[in-house]
């Protein structure tokens, strides 16, 4: 029987049979699966997931059944990539990863593996990806097919995600991603996915090298991969090969510089990036070799600022509860804030961090000077500018020239087409050419001709060193003709042939002279690099000079014959290069501590009238027991006996006479003697090492700079020439790098230049609007806030009431000294 009978509710109508219907399938449902209206728990993926974790084996078939469904959405995802994906392929793609790579690892996480990187190449099935034995050699292709690029950004961030989770839980091998990776680096335009995978294959790298956990195969088998990548042309690889060259070579230098690879394999796969054809990578690979050193130094040097801070900050709570677990907490602060303090004030040089093992003990050299072929690289950039048809920007080549020259100086290279090169950019108002000179400088050497070093100062000289260039310019030349000079010693020494005619093609003596008159010009910056000058000829080769610019130092430096060696010229080491300012700095150094224990015994002496001393018997018990402790262990604890040093008489030369050594005041052979001497009697350990190549470069230091000679002697002459040095190889803050020029070095002095009247009148005004506004920090002073305070509360304050007083004895004195003089008036009357 038909039921017509209807509800209403709300406006709508419903047939009693339609809510009957829907009851009945309610409870079929209900009865089916005993759960009442929950949703059986292997239909949800998050809780499937967990319990394939707690039960692989158990769960195998649903987790199977989830497998083919992925399967077949990825099947007919690949007939139509570029529409929209089904809504549940996301959580499909991570819940068979993370289960694959947790429950099943093994040939089902391979399979997994295979499926999405397929998805991710745009192929309709999972190809098994061949081996890397067999791909070492093929050639890298960076191009994608039509199919992966169109693939929704969803799906590909899904899909590099769960391999991103499947490689750290080390289902899969790192060298099965990194070509993926660098292939969808460099095709695919999102700029977040690319990030990631960046962060990925660096942070990757960084565990694989873990302390503990370095894997030298793993290493070399991503560095020849990442070698095959930079060293590869456009023409083979395409247009993408330039973003995957690039993402290679700032992955090297991140690595680099975290310091998780720092060999020479590294450094040679940058030297091929730098001699790249393709300019950004280039650029960048020069610009590793030329700034990583102090990029290095200033991360060190923040992150133990950083750690400093974080322990000497100290949570005391002093706005908390006290508990005895609080209290011990503070304790343990302060503790590990002593031993860092402790550690930062007195650093051991033989102590091997925890953190880093014995890859942090390890010294670590510039990167430039781990080239396997500097001269080689040398020559092709040199070449690449010389180039008729080079096409690149002026910035680009001051880089360049800035790198070859540093590599000609620190690896003492002859390169000999490079010094007429860079005479073409030494104009007198060509862009930036402060740099070209320092960089000019950078590339001379011992080994450099004077020939090629005479025509770069016959050019600096016609182009700066005139009266119509500007006081500035001529200061900037005449200090680069300095360092020249000061690198290249050869080039002012006068060779004489077999009839005593001059051979040198430029009169360095009256070249010479001509600087030095520059000492009496009316500016101020040129006169003192013409002084510079002056003081750097007196100490190298002081027969140039005319005798009344010589000095007193240079005339008997004179007298003894001083001159630098002729080219090709060398000087036999007559012992440890630094010994004789070793033992120098020793005897400056006893004699000091013998001072100053004398001075604390006078005043100790002083202070001790009248005192006891304190717990007498404990001292006593315990010189005793040291007394028998080393009686006992008498013969097994000798100390070894110390090395003297014997004059030619057989007698100790540690007299008092050592104490006031001065190298000084000693000629070259006495100097050569006391280097032999003490080279044959003494072992020197590596601080002693440290403290002679320190000594050597600051004696370099003040022969080359007078400033540095000039504070020298004030020290001495105020009692302050002792300074202590210390034997720790790293406590200078910059990594100082052989052969390096700054452009500051050879820059004018600056000077304060006579102001115009506009320009005073400008800075009058400017001063007298300072005044007009509170410029201190703080709120008011004590005497603003009493010029704002009511009168009425000032009063009958103390000052006020002085102030009145004072007030009212001056007038009453003035009365009397009236009615004195009215007085007066009337007896004369």
């Amino acid at each position: 029987r038909k039921v017509t009978a209807t509800t209403q509710r709300k406006g709508t109508t419903r047939t009693f049979l339609e809510v009957l219907l829907r009851d009945c399938i309610i409870m079929s449902v209900h009865a089916a699966t005993g759960a009442g209206t929950r949703v059986d728990v292997t239909l949800k993926i998050s809780q499937l997931q967990n319990l394939c974790k707690r039960d692989p084996q158990g769960y195998r078939e649903d987790y199977d059944a989830q497998v083919r469904r992925l399967e077949s959405e990825c099947g007919i995802l690949s007939l139509s990539p570029s529409s929209d994906p089904s809504p549940r392929l996301v959580e499909l793609i991570q819940f068979a990863a993370a289960v694959s790579s947790s429950s099943y690892k093994g040939k089902e996480s391979d399979k997994i593996a295979d499926l999405l990187i397929s998805l991710l190449l745009g192929s309709a099935s999972s190809e098994k990806t061949e081996d890397t034995k067999s791909k070492r050699n093929a050639p890298i292709s960076f191009s994608l097919p039509a199919a992966a690029i169109s693939l929704h950004r969803d799906v590909r961030k899904a899909c590099v995600s769960a391999l991103i989770l499947m490689r750290n839980k080390g289902a899969i091998q790192p060298l099965k991603l990194l070509e993926l990776f660098f292939r969808i680096m460099s095709v695919v335009s999102d700029k977040g996915l690319r990030e990631m995978l960046y962060h990925h294959i660096v942070n990757d790298v960084r565990n694989i090298n873990k302390k503990g956990k370095r894997d030298e195969k793993v290493n070399r088998s991503i560095q020849s991969f990442l070698h095959r990548v930079v060293s590869m042309s456009e023409v083979q690889g395409g247009e993408e090969t330039g973003v995957a060259q690039k993402r290679a070579v700032d992955m090297v230098c991140e690595l680099y510089r975290r310091g998780v690879w720092t060999d020479d394999r590294v450094v040679a796969i940058i030297a091929t990036g730098a001699s790249s054809q393709n300019t950004n990578v280039m650029c960048r690979s020069l610009r590793f070799f030329l700034n990583i050193e102090e990029k290095m130094a200033e991360d060190k040097q923040k992150e133990e600022e950083d750690e400093w801070h974080g322990i000497n900050t100290i949570d005391f709570h002093s706005h908390s509860r006290k508990t005895k677990s609080r209290q011990r907490q503070v304790a343990r602060q302060i503790k590990n804030r002593r031993k860092a303090q402790k550690k930062k004030e007195n650093p051991d040089w033989l102590e091997i961090e925890e953190r880093g093992g014995v890859e942090a003990a390890k010294k670590l050299y510039p990167a430039i000077e781990l080239l396997r072929d500097p001269q080689g690289l040398a020559e092709k950039l040199l070449k690449r500018m010389r180039g008729s048809n080079s096409t690149l920007k002026y910035d680009v080549k001051l880089l360049m020239i800035n790198f070859v020259t540093r590599l000609v100086g620190n690896h003492e290279l002859l390169l000999l087409p490079l010094y007429p090169f860079l005479q073409r950019y030494m104009g007198g108002h060509q862009r930036d050419v402060t740099a070209i000179l320092a960089y000019s400088v950078q590339a001379c050497h011992q080994y450099v001709p004077p020939e090629e070093i005479h025509n770069i100062m016959k050019t600096i000289a016609h182009n700066f060193i005139t009266e119509r260039c500007s006081g500035e310019q001529m200061a900037v030349g005449i200090n680069a003709v300095r360092a020249i000079c000061a690198r290249v010693p050869s080039a002012l020494s006068i060779e004489e042939d077999s009839e005593g005619m001059l051979s040198t093609n430029m009169d360095i003596e009256g070249f010479t002279q001509d600087l030095a008159a520059y000492s009496q010009h009316r500016d101020r910056s040129v006169s003192t690099a013409g002084k510079s000058w002056t003081n750097f000829i007196r100490e190298v080769h002081p027969g140039l000079l005319q005798g009344k610019n010589r000095g007193l130092k240079g005339t008997g430096l004179h007298k003894a014959g001083i001159k630098p060696l002729r080219y090709g010229q060398t000087k036999a080491a007559a012992g440890v290069e630094g010994a004789d300012l070793l033992v120098a700095y020793e005897a400056r150094k006893s004699a000091k501590n013998n001072s100053d224990d004398e001075s604390m015994s006078s005043d100790d002496d002083s202070d001790g009238i009248g005192e006891e001393p304190m717990n007498d018997v404990e001292e006593e018990e315990e010189e005793e027991i040291q007394l028998a402790y080393s009686d006992d262990n008498s013969d097994d604890d000798e100390e070894a006996p110390e090395l003297v040093i014997l004059n030619a008489d057989g007698e100790e030369a540690n007299g008092a006479e050592s104490n006031v050594l001065d190298v000084t005041k000693m000629s070259s052979a006495e100097r050569d003697k006391l280097k032999q001497e003490v080279s044959s009697n003494r072992i020197f350990s590596a601080s002693d090492f440290v403290k002679m190549r320190k000594l050597v470069e600051k004696e370099r230091k003040e022969q080359r700079d007078p400033r540095e000679a000039a504070r020298r002697k004030r020290a001495i002459a105020q009692g302050k020439d002792y300074d202590e040095i210390s034997d720790d190889d790293s406590d200078n803050e910059a990594i100082n790098v052989a052969g390096v020029v700054s452009p500051t070095e050879i820059m004018a002095e600056a000077k304060r230049k006579r102001q115009s009247k506009a320009e005073r009148l400008e800075s009058i005004l400017a001063g007298r609007e300072k005044f007009e506004f509170k410029s201190r920090d703080g709120g008011s002073t004590n005497t603003e806030k009493k010029r704002a305070k009511n009168f009425m509360m000032t009063k009958y304050s103390m000052e006020t009431r002085m102030k009145r007083s004072r007030k009212e004895t001056l007038k009453h004195g003035k009365r009397l000294e009236m009615s004195r003089d009215a007085k007066k008036r009337r007896r004369k009357i």
